[in-house]
């Protein structure tokens, strides 16, 4: 074959020859956006790169010359399907960031590309389903520019068109992989997502196939509905799904609250009451808010937290017997919230050193019961010794919500500061059932009652009767139907962030030495040891425990490496070790960075993708 040299220099003669296939399209020929894919070991060959024969390419190889950009859809939560062009030799995370740059989205880091569930490992899979529906947007007449450069954002018009439910929603359903242990459903989720470290064609991504674009790492990025609303409201899409098909815990109180609010979102969105869309600011209140925090920094006044003194939360409470107290029943104690710090001084008597605890990555959950006038805060602190539980009870409800708003704060590492504090609040009054609202907007008046069957998942309706469950969902709507769409979202994506079990990463795996298979779940702050058949969590680690964790690609091995000298050594059954990687790379990176500071890109590829490991 003429003009081919190997790797020292030399021409090879015309007895080595390669069979090389070309893809006619009928068209004019244009062979600039064409590359030469290596069928038996299945990748590309691009320039620049090694010689042929470097590579092992040999006279029974076969090569095609085909187009590296191909049409794909989308699926985005809540339903609507975005077609476009993407290049097939690139990682999923090129493909993500071009739809995220068509979307408006700014942080395309956050989402990644999953299988649909019919479609999970299955010998039989053929691509392309047979037949398809047009997509609600179709943008593959949008050729990728030459330089690679993002594309400009698509107008509101057509943005609002892919937030917006077709024609009412469909009932949930159950989960197609039965009911079954949750969390192994939870890891066969997981394990759909596509490798970041190899190209859509290497994964047997197909022509015109259909995935799903899912927010892999949602915790990521904070919330501005002014500079991010199709975000929240894909955000919302998202989290509403997850609850519908049981992909996440929450009790009946919460779930209801979920409900009304989609409610109020779904009323407005087909009625007169929301003129602008989700995408347009939705109240002078947020407004308002964003002009304080950018004003801040011209502000003469003196705050006391720039004198030093941090903002805290002191007030009495009772505390319960947990493995750090030495008493039975329970005690008056002198609370003191302070940061992530919370220290106990146990009353009359209280000159003694205190009980701290740290809340940081801690599980805060609210228990209340208002018939018996009790209010109570459960936290779940990870120790080494596994995880210890404390129960707080406040005097009433005021002092409960401000509580639940002080520890969730310091949970996830925020300020105490009287803004935060009230804002955290007012969203857990909100689930508090029995605080009605009189008032309500005209266009819900006109609406017919909230159906179940629409808004709740299958769970909670083969235990409760529809009759009994839509006074209660009338109950909570009396709370939020004065909620603007803008609100509401923010209020459901805020409340399904607030759940013990949101952001996790659940894995099947073997620990070394051990005799079964357990559950290790990656976490925005914390990797769990679970055990599947009790859902009880056995150990917990922080993320700054983990000192440093190595994967040995011939072995498929994974090795941790944390605080006080402790190794373990494990095998992920549910996935490729590799996932389990790019989880634990891609929550600490996106973490660990500050709000307004763009990711460093070569930390994204080497914890995110993966480096240059095969």
């Amino acid at each position: 074959m003429a003009g081919l040299k190997t790797a020292s220099g030399e021409d090879i003669d015309g007895s080595f020859e390669l069979q090389v296939e070309v893809e006619e399209g009928g068209e004019a020929r244009d062979w600039s956006d064409h590359a030469l894919w290596w069928v038996q070991q299945r990748r590309w060959l691009l320039p620049p790169g090694p010689p042929l024969d470097a590579l092992g390419v040999g006279g029974g190889s076969r090569l095609r010359f085909v187009p590296r950009h191909r049409p794909l859809r989308l699926r985005l939560p809540g339903g609507r399907v975005l077609r476009l062009q993407l290049d097939f030799a690139r990682t999923p995370g090129r493909g993500v960031a071009r739809a995220c740059a068509l979307l408006g989205i700014r942080n395309p880091e956050e989402l990644s590309l999953l299988r649909p569930e019919e479609e999970r490992g299955g010998e039989g899979r053929k691509g392309r389903a047979p037949a398809q529906a047009p997509p609600d947007l179709d943008l593959t007449h949008l050729r990728p520019r030459a330089d690679e450069a993002p594309p400009p954002a698509l107008p509101p018009e057509q943005l609002r068109v892919l937030v917006t439910p077709r024609g009412g929603r469909d009932p949930p359903t159950s989960p197609r992989t039965g009911r079954g242990n949750l969390l192994l459903r939870r890891a066969q989720l997981h394990a759909r997502w596509l490798d970041a470290s190899r190209s859509l064609m290497e994964q047997d991504v197909g022509d015109d196939e259909e995935l799903l674009l899912r927010f892999k790492y949602p915790c990521a990025m904070g919330l501005d509905p002014q500079e991010g609303g199709l975000r929240i409201a894909l955000l919302q899409e998202q989290a509403r799904g997850a609850l519908l098909a049981e992909e996440i815990d929450c009790t009946e109180e919460e779930m209801l609250l979920f409900a009304a609010l989609q409610y109020q979102i779904d009323g407005a969105e087909g009625g007169d009451g929301d003129p602008k869309g989700p995408l347009e600011p939705q109240d002078l209140d947020t407004a308002l808010d964003k002009l304080e925090l950018s004003l801040e920094g011209q502000r003469t006044t003196v705050l006391p937290e720039e004198l030093g003194a941090a903002p805290e939360l002191v007030e009495e409470l009772e505390i319960y017997r947990s493995s750090r107290w030495p008493f039975w029943g329970s005690r008056p104690a002198r609370a003191v919230l302070s940061g992530s710090s919370l220290s106990l001084w146990s009353l009359p008597r209280s000159g003694g050193p205190p009980q701290q605890l740290n809340l940081r990555g801690c599980e805060v959950t609210p228990d209340v019961d208002l018939g018996a006038q009790k209010f109570y805060i459960k936290l779940r602190l990870p120790t080494p010794e596994g995880m210890s539980e404390t129960l707080l009870r406040c005097r009433d409800a005021p002092q409960h919500a401000r509580w639940v708003a002080g520890c969730r704060l310091a949970s996830r590492g925020g300020s105490l500061s009287a803004t935060s504090l009230g804002a955290e609040a007012q969203g857990v009054l909100g689930v508090q059932p029995g605080r009605e609202d009189p008032t309500v907007p005209p266009w819900a008046l006109s609406r017919p009652p909230p159906d179940p069957q629409q808004l709740l998942p299958p769970r909670f309706q083969r235990k409760f009767k529809a009759k009994q469950l839509t006074p209660r969902l009338l109950e909570v709507l009396h709370r939020v139907g004065t909620l603007t769409p803008g609100q509401a979202r923010l209020r459901f994506v805020e409340a399904w962030r607030a759940l013990p079990g949101f952001g996790l990463g659940h894995f099947v795996v073997r620990f070394q030495g051990a005799r079964r298979d357990e559950i290790l779940a990656v976490g925005p702050s914390q990797l769990l040891r679970i055990d599947p058949g009790s859902g009880a969590v056995t150990r917990s680690w922080r993320h700054s425990d983990l000192r440093q964790w190595d994967v040995n690609w011939d072995s498929q091995q994974v090795r941790l490496w944390l605080t006080g000298d402790v190794t373990l050594g494990l095998r992920v059954l549910s996935a490729a070790p590799r996932l389990l990687h790019q989880f634990l790379g891609g929550y600490l990176v996106l973490g660990g960075q500050r709000p307004g500071q763009p990711p460093d890109p070569d930390v994204l590829r080497r914890l995110m993708e993966g480096g240059d490991d095969p």
